[in-house]
Parts: structure tokens; C-alpha cells; sequence
């Protein structure tokens, strides 16, 4: 069985239970490409530590970004109306 390489480490960056991680990977050409992952660590309803990870090509990240703040906008413009309807009943 061939021995697989180790993917080089390059960068890592962290946000309170969100970490960041990017890695340089070869194509079967040996050209190198990057692949970034993104791991968001809880606690489970058992108190146990869980990871949850989505590895992202390095030409994904801004679509991801762009997804993920149209979501939170979204969100909020949602809480927004349910506040304002749960204000509108209590009138």
C-alpha cells in the first residue's frame, strides 16, 4: 500500500469555537492547490465535545460568504417580523 503524503499545513485562524484551517494539496500533476476547512466545535445534550467540519476549495470561499451573510440577513429580517407581529397581536 503507497504511503499518502500529509497535506502541508499553512494557515490557521480562530473565532471562539470556530477555527479556520487552510491546506496546500497537489492535483495528479503535482500542481498545488488549497483547500480551506472550517471546524465548529459544541457540546453535545451529553456534555461531550463534537466537531463539525466543511472543507471548502479555496475558489468556494466568498460563495460560501456571500450564502452564509444573505442567511443572516434573512434571519434577522425574519426575527424582525415575528417581533412585530407578536407586538401587533399584544395591541
Amino acid at each position: 500500500m503507497a504511503q499518502q503524503k500529509k497535506r502541508p499545513f499553512c494557515e490557521a485562524t480562530r473565532r471562539r469555537n470556530i477555527q479556520g484551517a487552510l491546506w496546500q494539496n497537489h492535483d495528479g500533476n503535482g500542481k498545488p492547490f488549497y483547500v480551506s476547512s472550517v471546524t465548529r466545535s459544541y457540546k453535545d445534550d451529553r456534555d461531550q465535545w463534537k466537531n463539525e467540519v466543511l472543507h471548502v476549495p479555496l475558489d468556494d470561499i466568498p460563495k460560501v460568504i456571500a450564502v452564509l451573510q444573505e442567511l443572516e440577513t434573512a434571519a434577522y429580517q425574519q426575527m424582525q417580523a415575528d417581533y412585530q407581529a407578536k407586538r401587533e397581536e399584544a395591541a
